[in-house]
């Protein structure tokens, strides 16, 4: 009985594999930088995550149909830097990682302010891998200078 019991253990010990732990999250996270103060009323400022790639119309950065993520809206009366975090789903790829501000009307005032570009002014895109958490992507938000808009005319 005791070698039975023994086995038993020695069995479920070597087999566990984690098997009631939380999976790790797939995560982007940095900080948001602000340089000088907003032109134009700031009604929302957010972060935001796009999965299909550019240009869009003004309303798709608010219509979510699981393309926009928008859970990080920024103080719209104090401008210091601010770290984000995303969860995000594996495998998927986002084309546009930025910051919004939303200026008048909720369904097309809307202007990029920043977003994560190389060196030919080009958006970065990022896919990460399951568990995967990609750390320090900072984006900087100059007021005075603002960049192309990635929006339908």
């Amino acid at each position: 009985m005791k070698k039975a019991v023994l086995f038993l253990f020695i069995f479920f010990s070597l087999s566990c594999d984690k098997g009631l732990s939380p999976p790790s999250s797939t995560s982007i996270s940095g900080t948001v930088h602000f340089i000088g103060t907003p032109k134009d009323s700031v009604k929302i400022l957010a972060v935001v995550l796009v999965e299909p790639p550019p240009p869009y119309a003004t309303s798709s950065i608010i219509s979510g149909l699981n393309t926009t993520i928008f859970p990080y809206t920024l103080s719209t009366t104090t401008f210091h830097d601010t770290s984000y975090s995303y969860t995000v789903i594996p495998d998927t790829t986002y084309h546009y990682l930025g910051i919004a501000q939303n200026f008048g009307d909720l369904f097309k005032d809307w202007k990029v302010v920043a977003f994560i570009h190389d060196g030919k002014d080009s958006a970065v895109s990022f896919m990460l891998k399951p568990g995967e958490q990609r750390t320090g992507v900072d984006i900087s938000v100059n007021f005075d200078s603002l960049p192309r808009q990635p929006f339908i005319k």
